[in-house]
């Protein structure tokens, strides 16, 4: 008997296409299906967490605060100054992490907070971004500056307002990561430098225009836009955010007049774009005016120093007025040792006239300071003698300081604020 074999039956090609194709539809539904559920579990998980964490928040400034500000760079830090930092009678340290001429790339957030984190180790102060205007301001070549003289700041002229050169883009980059650093690493806020290193002609609004090649109406707009941007950018990465800048220049309303019609510094529609812009859109943040020009770092006598405050109180009230809840004054000086300490601009004018002769002379400067503006800086130079991250010179300065603190906030009633205080 032969052996029985099945016979082989094959399906109908049409109706075997048309079974493969129903099967390929469901497969599809089916995907579809999982891929939007996944969507939503990750979407609703995404919502629970956030839900749960707490919205990030400005760090609280002290009602008495006080700043180092000696051209300190990141990539000159080490444990060793930071220690000896830690042991002065500050509150915080401006740290540029890319300075006044530096024309390499733009510092990565990742790289700053690395350095921000390892200094934790060795101090528990504050650590401030500092972040230059300089970055996008081009060389001018008859000031005869050595550390303008390279490419970067040479393909423009005055500042680079168009953004062509993408040195604007570069400053921006700094403003927004030096913001990122600070709110990540809980620090107040940033320290904005509006001087004009590179080109100081260029600080002229008419000057600019020339070198611009923009007439005057749009060198103001584009300044002022400028401004703008640089309040958004830091809305958007520190809501309540402090801008810590050295001057504004608001004290020289007629810096220069040009057919009947006075204009301020130019750098200064810079900052009247950026107070425009947070009172405009009521953006989260603060802004402090240093005192740099406005106050400056000398006063031949105490009571020089006091008519300074009250002068710049009286030009500055119209402006505190209309940015209520936004800017407030700060107060700034700077120190030496002794007299035979001077050189270069601290012998000059009013440093060198001052009454005081040695640090220990300038307690009742600092005193009257302190008692006058609750944010303070010190300009700690080596023209006065003042190395601060020195072990065998800070000791003496930190003294006087910490004395000075002592005396104007232990007075009855505490400090008393000639400087009204901004809305908090």
């Amino acid at each position: 008997m032969g052996e029985w074999y099945y016979p082989l039956v094959r399906p109908h090609p049409q109706r075997m296409n048309l079974r493969l194709y129903e099967l390929y539809k469901t497969c599809r539904k089916i995907l579809a299906l999982t891929i939007i559920a996944v969507v939503l579990f990750v979407a609703d998980s995404e919502m629970q967490i956030n839900a749960r964490m707490p919205a990030a928040s400005p760090s609280v400034m002290k009602d008495q605060y006080l700043m180092l500000v000696n051209t300190a760079m990141a990539r000159q830090m080490d444990a060793y100054k930071l220690a000896q930092f830690d042991r002065s009678p500050y509150d915080g340290l401006a740290v540029s992490f890319s300075d006044a001429y530096d024309v390499s790339p733009v510092p990565t957030l990742a790289s700053m907070q690395t350095q921000l984190g390892s200094w934790k180790k060795s101090t528990g102060k504050q650590i401030w971004p500092w972040v230059y205007l300089n970055r996008m301001i081009g060389a001018d070549g008859a000031e005869g500056n050595e550390l303008t003289k390279v490419p970067y700041f040479q393909k423009f002229q005055g500042l680079d307002l168009d953004g062509k050169a993408g040195a604007q883009s570069d400053f921006l980059e700094n403003w927004r990561n030096g913001l990122r650093a600070a709110r990540n690493t809980g620090v107040p806020g940033i320290v904005f430098d509006l001087e004009f290193y590179n080109n100081y002609k260029a600080d002229d609004i008419a000057e600019l225009a020339r070198m611009t090649s923009m007439p005057k109406p749009e060198t103001l707009q584009a300044l002022q836009t400028l401004g703008k941007r640089m309040a958004d950018i830091a809305a958007s990465e520190y809501p309540g955010a402090m801008i810590w800048i050295l001057f504004s220049g608001f004290t020289r309303p007629d810096y220069r007049i040009i057919d009947g019609q006075p204009y301020f510094l130019a750098g200064t529609y810079i900052v009247e774009g950026l107070l425009d812009q947070i009172q405009q859109q009521h953006l989260p943040l603060r802004a402090l005016s240093g005192g740099e020009l406005g106050l400056g770092y000398c006063h031949s006598s105490v009571e020089d120093l006091r008519q300074a405050i009250e002068k710049r109180a009286a030009i500055f009230a119209p402006l505190l007025q209309k940015y209520k809840g936004i800017l407030e004054l700060g107060g700034t000086m700077t120190l030496w040792s002794d007299t035979s300490a001077k050189k270069n601009w601290v012998a000059q004018g009013n440093c060198q006239s001052s009454s005081a002769a040695t640090v220990e002379d300038l307690v009742p400067y600092m005193e009257l300071l302190f008692r006058s503006y609750r944010y303070n800086w010190i300009y700690g130079s080596p023209n006065g003698g003042y190395l601060a991250f020195n072990p065998e010179a800070a000791p003496r300065f930190d003294a006087a300081i910490a004395k000075a603190k002592q005396q104007a906030y232990t007075q009855e009633g505490g400090a008393s604020l000639l400087i009204p205080k901004v809305a908090r």
